[in-house]
């Protein structure tokens, strides 16, 4: 990864936890510099009654910053803790994949059968009918009200009229929704825009990626399931460094009461995960464990496991494909309106990772024409 790219998507990544990286990246050094000029004009004793207030003034800072700089070894004496053990799991792939998601073992088959050629609806049928889940929201998505108002049809019960009024087009966008809306992590705390900001992203880039597959004559259901299905890792990234936080956490909490350390409990108290951590465990593991999630579903007509190995790889990948450089390239864009519209990238830094993805004009002319919207799907 090049400079300019990490840097803006490691700022990319801060934009979609909604961190300030001034705040608190910085504050460290800050807070030590403004102690030792606190400290300083103590050492100059005075008598009067205005240099004893402010020397206790500057002894209660001193002091406020003391307790800080606690606060801060203490998050990072505990995510010393979490960083061996978040590896540990994330190694442990099975564990994490039947843990954070439940598709069922049919489901990459129904990728495969929407990306032949010629699919029937009965094909369809029988693909689909073993998976409970995913019957159950493709009936209640044909169920509502604002499609039912265009047809004459009641309500629909059974499988195969529902794939007949939906169609094969529409299907091919919303059964991919379907499974990333249920990969979802439950709870994000204290992270809550997390998941609408990653499935807005999530579907932006799929949308990208498969218009300018579109355009250039590559395969563009394969650009879609794969810009799509990137996130998955990034959801099982966060909700196991999430989950491992609370477990350690609270764990040092019961050391600190059984040791009845009260400025310790009081630190681990005010504690709570940490969005820089999290940034970096996304930009570190996430692509590669997109990459062993899509390599596990083993389809044929729809060979996710070695496009999602290239993507992990990075855009400067030798073996990097056609269509694996057209997802980074919409990745690119969309992640730089993202910070565009946060006020967080410069035109001088736009145009520099446009060039390095070898965004040319007439891509970018696709790219701002393709609708990023998408199908309700309740």
């Amino acid at each position: 990864m090049t400079a300019i790219s990490a840097v803006l998507q490691q700022r990319f990544f801060d934009c979609m936890l909604e961190f300030d990286p001034s705040n608190r990246r910085y504050g460290l050094k800050k807070r030590q510099q403004q102690a030792k000029r606190a400290a300083a004009p103590l050492e100059q004793s005075g008598g009067s009654k205005l240099e004893i207030e402010r020397q206790a003034a500057q002894l209660r800072q001193a002091d406020q910053i003391a307790r800080q700089q606690f606060v801060e070894f203490t998050q990072a004496k505990l995510h010393d803790q979490v960083a061996d053990e978040l590896f540990a799991k994330l190694n442990r792939f099975e564990l994490v994949a039947n843990n954070v998601f439940n598709l069922s073992q049919g489901f990459p088959q129904v990728l495969d059968t929407l990306a032949a050629r010629a699919v029937t609806l009965s094909q369809l049928e029988k693909v689909i009918q073993p998976i409970e889940w995913l019957k159950e929201d493709l009936l209640k998505y044909v169920n509502q009200p604002n499609l039912r108002k265009n047809t004459t049809v009641g309500y629909i019960r059974e499988l195969k009229p529902a794939l007949g009024l939906v169609g094969i087009d529409t299907l091919q966008h919303i059964i991919p929704l379907m499974a990333l809306k249920r990969c979802l992590p439950h709870s994000t705390d204290p992270f809550t825009a997390f998941k609408s900001n990653f499935w807005q992203y999530s579907v932006e880039i799929a949308r990208a990626a498969q218009r300018l597959a579109l355009e250039t004559g590559e395969h563009p259901f394969m650009a879609y399931c794969a810009a799509l299905f990137q996130s998955l890792g990034y959801f099982v990234v966060a909700r196991t460094y999430l989950h491992t936080y609370k477990q350690i956490k609270q764990q040092a909490l019961y050391d600190a009461r059984d040791a009845r350390d009260q400025e310790l409990t009081d630190a681990l108290d005010s504690l709570d995960a940490d969005a820089s951590f999290l940034t970096s465990c996304l930009l570190e593991f996430a692509p590669f464990m997109s990459a062993d999630l899509m390599s596990n579903w083993k389809m044929r007509m729809l060979p996710l496991g070695g496009l999602m190995d290239q993507l992990a790889e990075g855009n400067e990948f030798a073996g990097c494909s056609n269509l694996a450089r057209l997802i980074h390239q919409s990745a690119c864009f969309v992640q730089c309106q993202w910070l565009y519209r946060a006020k967080q990238i410069t035109d001088i830094e736009v145009r520099q990772w446009f060039n390095e993805q070898k965004l040319r004009p007439e891509l970018l002319a696709i790219l701002k024409n393709t609708d990023s919207s998408t199908i309700e799907i309740g």
